[in-house]
């Protein structure tokens, strides 16, 4: 099986002058987790998320640091990180602002066992599928459990099925 028969197209996305209110109010309607921002030629720029816009309205939370000499040092890379991460999203107002640049991708050929591996990793929720350099969809966590739902309900059809318990 290839991402082309799972993915969801054509894609919902935004550009990236898209200001933060619409891109909340599309994530609400479409009743969706994230999208793709995109081009005027819909070659994809990167991902914004429901995420992005809870880590935007988040309060800040600086991060620790130790004196030293007439500088400042983080005791935490991560905190700092993550410091800066929020940052950039508090001050977004477009959402250009917000993205992720390198975000993974595949194409419409990518063979689901490879989609599913990727998809493991917690943080990616969405995968835009690229072909000839634009978006043409994306493969989403609802799109592997609808497949995995057909598949569950297919081995219970062809076991008899039953939940084998007395009522």
């Amino acid at each position: 099986m290839l991402a082309r028969e799972i993915m969801t197209s054509p894609a919902i996305t935004v550009t990236a002058d898209t200001h933060i209110p619409e891109v909340a109010r599309i994530l609400r309607e479409r009743q969706i987790s994230g999208m793709p921002v995109v081009d005027a030629d819909n070659h994809l720029l990167g991902i914004v998320t429901d995420y992005d816009l809870i880590l935007r309205n988040a309060p800040v939370r600086e991060p620790r640091y130790f004196a030293f000499l007439s500088g400042m040092i983080p005791l935490s890379l991560d905190e700092h990180r993550h410091y800066k991460e929020q940052l950039r999203h508090t001050l977004a107002i477009t959402a250009g602002d917000m993205i992720e640049p390198d975000v993974p991708t595949v194409t419409p050929e990518t063979p689901l066992e490879e989609v599913m591996e990727t998809m493991l990793d917690t943080a990616i929720t969405m995968l835009p599928v690229i072909e000839n350099e634009r978006v043409v969809g994306v493969v989403t966590r609802t799109d592997l459990v609808r497949l995995i739902e057909r598949l569950e309900s297919a081995l219970d059809s062809s076991a008899g099925g039953g939940t084998g318990g007395a009522g």
